[in-house]
C-alpha cells in the first residue's frame, strides 16, 4: 500500500532553496517538524497552470513559469 507521508517537501512554509519560513532553516527534503502545515490541493498534478499565482503580478517566477512546471511557492485557488 502506498500512503503519503509529511515533509518538509508538503508543508506550507516551505520557501525557494529549501528553506524553512517559520523556523528560518534549511531543511532536506525527508524532514517534518510538529509545526508541520499540509499545503492544502498540494498534489503530484500541481503545477503552475493550478497554481493561484500563475500569470498574475504576485508570481515570484513570471520568466519560468508554464504548465507542467513547479515551483515552491505553488498555492492553491
Amino acid at each position: 500500500m502506498i500512503e503519503s507521508v509529511n515533509s518538509c517537501l508538503t508543508c506550507k512554509n516551505l520557501v525557494d532553496s529549501l528553506k524553512c519560513s517559520k523556523h528560518d532553516l534549511s531543511v532536506e527534503i525527508n524532514n517534518v517538524c510538529r509545526d508541520h502545515s499540509i499545503k492544502k490541493a498540494f498534489s503530484k498534478l500541481s503545477d503552475c497552470a493550478s497554481c493561484s499565482s500563475y500569470k498574475k503580478s504576485d508570481c515570484p517566477n513570471p520568466g519560468h513559469s508554464a504548465p507542467g512546471m513547479l515551483c515552491f511557492s505553488w498555492s492553491s485557488y
